[in-house]
């Protein structure tokens, strides 16, 4: 088993990565700059920045600083936490001057300046006017407020507190202009001050926080950090920046106008160039690159200390020389015995099948590779223990399918349980995607008819004829706690969920839009995670108007059908008091006319039950279509 942590052992071929980016923040030609490293959520961001650390580290004339945003989520000013986290780390070096030591006191003193500038009126609470009036000017400039003198002491009584807001505004303001011209040039003359070239701070898990603390960070770097000899490297997805950029510019509406769409996508694109001079973006891993990975996980896993170093030495050298090729089961073979190592033998021959159907199924993802693995093993050694005879193949791909469509996979156990473990439907698609045989697939069955479950089909085992009890019973507690829960999911659309689900209804619209520019497969993988959520909470009325709107903002036939289809999944019982859907319903059947029959088929079976006012809804919307 693996954690799901960054790491500097580099089993990916990152190191070219890490080397280009050297260059660029190494070189004092290009200095100041701000580097971003773009990727997916699990695509390795930490990983490649870590490994850049580590390996800078070892220069006597560079100076790195790692700041993880995330973890100062709760401060309350984005800008301050990061000045002043970076001062502290310059403060622990041993090389500063004199000079060096008394400006760095002098920021930080600037940094506490600020801190009170900003949080003066909660240290003095409700009675700040009392207080300011009592104690005077002097009180005032204590808290802060350099601007607050016994004329304004005497207007903001005068006024009330109703107007005290505007005061700490234009203070605020006056101590952020006053403040970026003299801390850009203090800061600039601390880093003269040390020996270093370069000081290169990372910026890590940007993407993890609210967006006006990403875009509270980025300004941070740019007005106030990015002089000479400094560069920054930020780890995060590029989506959710544009995301938070959209909101900080309030992008956000529902103008579908396509010209209008083209101009606030570009300003947002100027807004990131303004903050990120060079993008780099982490390229999804070939199904080479995932058998390598699989290798080197599997044997540094099953293999001691010293075999394992042989092995990683010999891979460093094999990816020197051929970057397309797989570090496969015979380079290992070469360097130690797998007679003797039973398990790993058989992990590493599986290793070329499983890392074609991985690549294609979770998109070259290492974090979902580690994970599905982690999962896979588990199940592996459960049925070892259960003394069940699986084939391993077999597993695989019913895992695969139990990651893309959860729903079709339970329907496969519902029908193999009813069945003595075999499913006829499965021999059936088999016959048409492999053999080739004339399509005649009732509709029943259409669900089982798209792009991706047709390739799943084809891939080698054929299990239309295999008694599949065993593997349906190893995952029989496992379907929402390991593949199919919503850490399976990016950040991106963990995002959008969570606010689709808010009971705000300015965060809802937001993330709506922002559900707009997901591709197919997002849009399945956020629908699929309202689907897996309302299986098991109890109280779902809320998730149940917010995916509502989601498939109204769509407004496509097949979002329509598919909400359709979760409604018919949906207990009675769970839905009885909310009235609500059978409105929702009526607008489907304006919208999309081609399933009035399904709808009313829907509302008929609600308005059969025995009570609620779910049924009394759907026998009066009933009403109106005769």
């Amino acid at each position: 088993m693996w954690a799901d942590n960054e790491t500097t052992e580099d089993f990916l071929n990152y190191e070219i990565h890490c080397n280009l980016i050297k260059e660029y923040v190494t070189n004092s030609d290009l200095l100041p700059l701000t580097i971003g490293v773009f990727g997916d959520w699990g695509s390795g961001k930490s990983s490649i920045m870590r490994m850049l650390e580590k390996k800078l580290r070892n220069d006597d004339k560079v100076l790195t600083i790692y700041f993880n945003s995330w973890l100062f989520e709760g401060y309350e000013d984005a800008k301050i936490s990061l000045l002043e986290n970076i001062l502290l780390e310059l403060s622990k070096k041993e090389n500063l001057t004199d000079v060096g030591k008394k400006k760095l006191l002098e920021l930080l003193s600037r940094v506490d300046y600020m801190k009170l500038a900003t949080d003066g009126i909660k240290k003095y609470g409700k009675n700040i006017i009392d207080i300011f009036s009592t104690g005077g000017v002097f009180t005032a400039l204590e808290a802060g407020y350099s601007m607050i003198t016994n004329d304004t002491i005497e207007e903001i009584t005068k006024d009330g507190f109703n107007n005290f807001d505007k005061y700490i505004k234009q203070e605020q303001d006056n101590t952020t202009k006053n403040s970026i011209k003299t801390f850009r040039r203090d800061f600039e003359e601390l880093i003269s001050a040390t020996d270093y070239d370069s000081v290169v701070i990372f910026v890590d898990d940007l993407d993890r926080c609210m967006p006006e603390r990403v875009i509270d960070t980025l300004e941070a770097i740019k007005l106030f950090l990015s002089v000479s000899n400094t560069a920054f490297v930020i780890g995060a997805d590029e989506r959710i920046i544009k995301h938070s950029i959209s909101m900080h510019l309030q992008l956000h509406t529902f103008n579908n106008n396509s010209e209008y769409l083209q101009n606030t996508q570009q300003i947002v694109t100027d807004y990131i160039e303004k903050l990120i001079q060079i993008p780099y973006r982490i390229p999804k891993l070939s199904p080479s690159e995932i058998e390598s990975y699989n290798n080197l996980l599997f044997s540094n896993s099953f293999l001691n200390k010293d075999d394992f170093e042989k092995i990683y030495e010999d891979y460093l050298a094999f990816r020197r020389s051929d970057f397309y090729s797989a570090y496969s089961i015979g380079q290992i073979k070469d360097i130690v015995n797998l007679n003797e190592k039973i398990e790993l033998n058989n992990l590493l021959n599986l290793s070329h099948f499983m890392s074609q159907m991985i690549t294609n199924v979770l998109k070259g993802n290492p974090r979902q590779t580690k994970r599905f693995l982690n999962t896979f093993i588990l199940r592996a050694k459960l049925a070892k223990i259960a003394n069940l005879n699986i084939d391993e193949f077999i597993l695989i791909k019913l895992m695969l399918l139990e990651y893309f469509d959860t729903k079709l996979f339970k329907k496969l156990n519902d029908l193999q349980s009813n069945n003595d473990g075999f499913i006829k439907e499965i021999k059936l698609l088999e016959s048409i995607y492999i053999d080739g045989r004339e399509n005649k697939i009732a509709d029943e069955l259409k669900d089982w008819q798209t792009e991706q479950i047709q390739k799943w089909i084809k891939i080698e085992p054929r299990i239309g004829e295999e008694d599949l009890r065993d593997y349906f019973w190893l995952a029989r507690d496992k379907t929402e706690s390991t593949l199919s829960n919503s850490h399976m999911l990016s950040h991106h659309i963990q995002k959008i969920f969570k606010g689709l689900v808010s009971e705000n209804k300015s965060i809802q619209r937001v993330n709506l839009e922002a559900s707009k520019g997901l591709d197919v497969e997002e849009l399945n993988e956020l629908i699929g995670q309202f689907e897996k959520n309302i299986s098991y909470l109890d109280d779902i009325k809320q998730h149940l108007k917010a995916l509502f709107e989601l498939i109204f903002e769509l407004n496509a036939f097949i979002y329509y059908q598919k909400l359709l289809e979760i409604m018919e999944g949906i207990p009675y019982g769970k839905i009885q008091s909310s009235a609500f859907i059978a409105d929702r319903l009526e607008t489907i059947k304006m919208n999309e006319r081609s399933l009035i029959k399904e709808v009313n088929i829907l509302l008929g079976n609600y308005a059969k039950q025995d009570k609620g006012t779910l049924k009394n809804a759907s026998l009066q919307s009933l009403k109106k279509e005769i």
